[in-house]
């Protein structure tokens, strides 16, 4: 055998064991992450209970990197601000579909009639993501994601007792080029996380 094609073996021998040490480092990442979702206090199975539940998502602490949502928002632009409305309705409407096709026993509603509970998710921080991450080769679906992290309040409307608090450690989303759809999506994984609880 040449020592050329030796070489050639020694070389692609090492381009394998590098590519084996990183995709273990990865695997090790993960393994060792935090859970999404946990309950803090109450008793999730409030969730199997048949019922309706008024779905509202409080912004008014949210922080996207150092700065407010509204500082982020008028930072992108004018369009930015005017949409805002109409861009996080729509991304509610996500996490409601989701909700009520994968769970159950509860069920949530955006408009304000006649509920026993109430689901307030409280957004701490929000990582917008970005569109690039859907167009890499080799990236995973969530490239680009949009990260949530804060608290879900699971309120009885008749006592306003929280009578479920869930702390929510980095959902992520999938990747897509509209920031709005990527938000809706950051939601869908929400509650599809939120109906795997026990």
């Amino acid at each position: 055998m040449s020592v050329k094609g030796t070489d050639v073996k020694t070389k692609n021998m090492k381009k394998t064991l590098i590519l084996l040490f990183a995709l273990f480092c990865l695997s090790s990442v993960n393994l060792f992450a935090g859970k999404p979702l946990s309950v803090k206090s109450g008793e999730i199975s409030v969730l199997k209970k048949t019922s309706i539940a008024l779905l509202e998502i409080d912004y008014s602490s949210t922080k996207v990197g150092t700065l407010t949502l509204d500082e982020y928002l008028k930072k992108r632009g004018d369009d930015f601000v005017r949409d805002w409305p109409q861009d996080k309705a729509k991304a509610a409407l996500y996490f409601k579909e989701r909700f009520n096709s994968k769970n159950k026993g509860m069920q949530v509603t955006t408009e304000s009639t006649d509920v026993t509970y109430k689901i307030v998710i409280h957004v701490n921080s929000l990582d917008m993501g970005n569109g690039a991450g859907t167009f890499l080769p080799f990236s995973s679906a969530k490239a680009g994601g949009v990260i949530m992290t804060g608290t879900i309040g699971i309120i009885d409307m008749k006592t306003n007792e929280v009578v479920c608090l869930l702390s929510v450690n980095e959902v992520k989303g999938l990747g897509h080029p509209s920031e709005t759809i990527r938000l809706g999506l950051m939601y869908f994984e929400l509650a599809t996380t939120i109906c795997k609880l026990k």
